[in-house]
């Protein structure tokens, strides 16, 4: 069964490389409180997607996707994403 839940799991991939990248422009100049509420955001729609994918595999038939196909991702981007804010404001100038 496909639905909605499986395009927003794709959407969810599609969008680490983005939140990485917007962590080393965070990290460049020093704007931890940006950064912090867009990778909040992204989080809870990560979360939410794994409530609808849980959902969806206890449910009677079989589910298209694991929830752990968005969690493991999920922990790999927060995990690029440090590292990429520590070395944006390591060598980034920033106002502070």
């Amino acid at each position: 069964m496909t639905g909605p839940t499986l395009l927003l799991a794709y959407g969810s991939w599609a969008a680490g490389p983005l939140v990485a990248y917007a962590a080393l422009s965070h990290g460049l100049m020093r704007n931890a409180i940006g950064f912090t509420i867009m990778f909040g955001l992204y989080t809870s729609s990560v979360w939410a997607i794994w409530g609808g994918l849980k959902l969806q595999a206890t449910g009677n038939g079989p589910a298209v996707l694991a929830p752990s196909a968005v969690l493991l991702p999920w922990g790999a981007v927060a995990l690029v994403s440090a590292v990429l804010y520590a070395l944006g404001a390591w060598i980034g100038g920033g106002d502070g």
